[in-house]
């Protein structure tokens, strides 16, 4: 199972929103990290094909997957950024209706909607209106309905945002479950969502390919930029308008203080152990391009 991207760009009339872009997948969950503007959900929708490349060529098996046509369709499921619900649908029926929106036979949707609602943990709730639902109750109707055709690529757009910390990690816990045979696609600027399931790590900035690796390999390329130390409270506010905090705690008079900068930002700064969040602090401030 292979799919490649090959040298993708995405055009619009005054920017380039995906820039030459190569990278393949093969079985395993890959989280797309990148700020907002980054190009990360115009990449996907070019994946699920959606959006037409402006140049490039995307392939499931060797095979173009504008060739393809609904044979690639078959094997895609998505849960897009902003998914539409159908608030006065019970959860159970909407998953039915969404089946036979995808051609799957009716006693075969039954069977799979309940499978997955288990799976899911909305067995319970299988009667309710979608509207009674809470944003990671509806997150997980979200899976369910992308995984109704068991997808061999499942593609997720931003599917933490706006979940609290429990919601979140049960829906982590949620993809790693799935992950078996089939290539996840998440796609955050939530480092944390990420972090420990990911196979790999695709680090996405102006629409194009920053890095690709584990969490071990890409981190490497800030290795020696992370630095930590004791300081005073006037120290840490100069420090504040020079350099990227990454972690700051106040201790009795002092603080603690932890800074990623390629050079060594005051005297008695020690060497740290780089981990993702820094690497995304490194490219991206507060959401913007640096």
């Amino acid at each position: 199972m292979e799919l490649s991207i090959e040298n993708i760009s995405k055009e619009y009339e005054n920017k380039t929103a995906v820039d030459a872009f190569t990278t393949k997948f093969n079985a395993g969950v890959y989280g797309l990290l990148g700020a907002n503007g980054a190009g990360k959900t115009t990449l996907l929708k070019l994946v699920t094909g959606i959006l037409k490349p402006t140049a490039g060529k995307i392939k499931y098996n060797e095979t173009e997957i504008n060739k393809l046509g609904e044979d690639y369709r078959d094997i895609l499921g998505y849960l897009p950024q902003n998914f539409g619900y159908y608030p006065d649908f019970k959860a159970f029926d909407f998953l039915m209706y969404i089946a036979s929106l995808k051609g799957i036979p009716h006693f075969k949707a039954k069977q799979r909607s309940l499978e997955l609602m288990d799976l899911v943990g909305l067995i319970d709730e299988k009667d309710k209106k979608i509207k009674t639902f809470s944003g990671g109750m509806r997150q997980r109707l979200g899976i369910a309905q992308a995984m109704l055709n068991d997808p061999k690529i499942l593609i997720l757009d931003e599917p933490t945002a706006g979940l609290d910390p429990k919601e979140r990690v049960r829906f982590r816990n949620l993809i790693s479950s799935l992950s078996n045979d089939r290539i996840i696609i998440l796609s955050t600027h939530i480092v944390s969502d990420v972090e420990y399931i990911a196979d790999e790590i695709i680090v996405m900035k102006t629409g194009k390919l920053l890095h690709k690796g584990s969490v071990k390999e890409i981190t490497r390329s800030i290795e020696g930029y992370v630095w930590e130390g004791i300081v005073t409270k006037e120290e840490a506010n100069e420090l504040g308008q020079k350099f990227t905090i990454s972690n700051l705690k106040h201790e009795n008079d002092m603080v603690y203080i932890r800074i990623v900068s390629e050079k060594k930002p005051f005297n008695h700064a020690i060497n740290s152990v780089s981990n993702l969040e820094d690497l995304y602090l490194h490219y991206f401030e507060e959401g913007e391009m640096k």
